[in-house]
């Protein structure tokens, strides 16, 4: 049985319109996927509310945060006194042997087993904005890496 004219057009028009769909969702998703990508270069970010980020560390412990630029600057958030701070993943004095939380030791251990508490460690620059429309948030900034307390 041979298609009729109004059977092909139906073909065709559902045809166009698969395809114009299937075009339309791969747009949406170029656009979607090309924004909120990570910056380039290294510029103070906000890790969020330092209230949530306290309570976390109250709950849960000292946590692994990997580099937001992509880099490897990765950090982990800790509480001192009560005090937010963000610690370098990396043992002090080196450039590579990472750093992260042991709850079962109650310490951060190195790639060499070494112990340390939050004090021994590097951290970066990081402040709690208290005004402005970042009121309350922690921004920390990877471009400055400070010594270790002790």
């Amino acid at each position: 049985m041979r298609a009729s004219r109004s059977d092909a057009r139906l073909l065709i028009t559902a045809t166009a319109a698969v395809i114009a769909a299937g075009l339309l969702i791969a747009a949406v998703l170029l656009i979607a996927s090309g924004r909120g990508g990570s910056p380039k270069r290294y510029e103070p970010f906000s890790a969020g509310l330092a209230r949530d980020l306290r309570q976390e560390l109250r709950d849960g412990g000292p946590f692994f945060v990997a580099d937001p630029f992509g880099g490897n600057r990765s950090l982990l958030f800790a509480l001192e006194d009560g005090q937010l701070v963000a610690l370098s993943s990396t043992a002090p004095g080196t450039t590579s042997c990472a750093v992260r939380w042991k709850g079962t030791v109650d310490r951060f251990v190195d790639c060499h087993g070494d112990r340390y508490v939050s004090t021994q460690l590097d951290r970066y620059e990081s402040d709690e904005a208290e005004t402005g429309s970042q009121k309350g948030l922690l921004l920390v900034d990877l471009r400055h890496k400070l010594p270790a307390p002790s």
